[in-house]
């Protein structure tokens, strides 16, 4: 019972992320990014192949990636 509610809360979660996501495609956000955050929290049949799709892509590389390295350079400022 209490692995339902949390799986219904995870997507529930996702979701709202997603929504809030696709609104700040037209406001000043990081829309794509946090509709991908949106995409890998909810759990959907195709998930996997989805995600493999999408780590293939240009966009991925170009932006995620960038993101990854720019966090990870500001982690390290802060540990020294």
């Amino acid at each position: 019972m209490m692995k339902t509610v949390k799986n219904v809360a995870k997507n529930m979660g996702g979701v709202c992320i997603i929504i809030i996501g696709c609104m700040m495609i037209f406001t000043p956000g990081p829309g794509l990014f946090t509709i991908l955050a949106g995409l890998y929290i909810t759990n959907f049949p195709g998930k996997p192949m989805l995600v493999s799709k999408l780590r293939k892509t240009n966009f991925y590389n170009r932006y995620i990636v960038k993101m990854e390295s720019k966090i990870k350079a500001k982690l390290k400022r802060k540990k020294i």
